[in-house]
């Protein structure tokens, strides 16, 4: 979506809401809308499970947020607290426990770790990420922490090569658009919503489309 003021019109339909707003009783529907999203969203092997999202959900409810469209949850991110190291290289399972959270949720950290950032494939284009983003890096603001950081996907890297020829992963990053973009969609989508690559890491997670890659991406709380 390049047209900010479509954007914006499509970004009031968009409704973010903690899960603390769960009705009494309505945990097991949200949880069924949730892995919905997660399935609309995501390769087989990319997907996370229903009990990696009921972990979440009981170690750090803080960050588990969902954006609604018509009453109905079309995006869905979740988080933990973490100390970040500039120079560790870890891959996604290590930093998040394998998706639970248990063992890599630290109350005492200094940054706050997207675990995952979901949009449904019908909710694509609306806003939904980006505001997913955005109530990420104010958990941040309100508990004082330095910084927001995830592991991004690279999801252009492998068609590139294919259509132009082998380049390194660190050239293909380096390749800009006629913006002066990023050239790969979901590294251009977070440097517009303020985050900057910081590392390349091999073996970061299952993903033919980004040859294995994860780059990490952070934005640093200057409130």
């Amino acid at each position: 979506m390049d047209d900010p003021t479509v954007e914006k019109e499509m970004l009031n339909q968009v409704i973010v809401e903690s899960v603390t707003k769960i009705p009494l009783g309505g945990k097991e529907e949200f949880l069924t809308e949730v892995i919905d999203v997660e399935k609309s969203a995501w390769r087989p092997e990319l997907q996370a499970s229903k009990k990696k999202f009921v972990s979440r959900l009981e170690i750090f409810p803080q960050g588990f947020i969902v954006a609604k469209v018509e009453g109905r949850i079309k995006g869905v991110t979740t988080s933990q607290i973490t100390t970040y190291d500039p120079l560790e290289k870890k891959t996604w399972n290590e930093i998040t426990d394998n998706g639970m959270i248990k063992r890599t949720h630290n109350p005492a950290g200094n940054a706050l770790y997207v675990v995952s950032v979901a949009v449904a494939a019908d909710a694509q284009g609306m806003g939904v990420g980006s505001k997913l983003v955005e109530e990420q890096k104010k958990i941040a603001r309100q508990l004082g922490l330095k910084l927001v950081f995830l592991g991004a996907r690279i999801p252009g890297y492998n068609k590139y090569c294919e259509q132009n020829g082998e380049i390194s992963v660190e050239e293909y990053l380096a390749l800009k658009n006629q913006n002066g973009e990023s050239v790969d969609p979901e590294i251009r989508f977070y440097e517009r919503q303020g985050l900057r690559a910081s590392k390349i890491i091999p073996e970061f997670e299952p993903d033919i489309d980004s040859r294995n890659y994860g780059v990490v991406v952070a934005w640093e709380n200057t409130d």
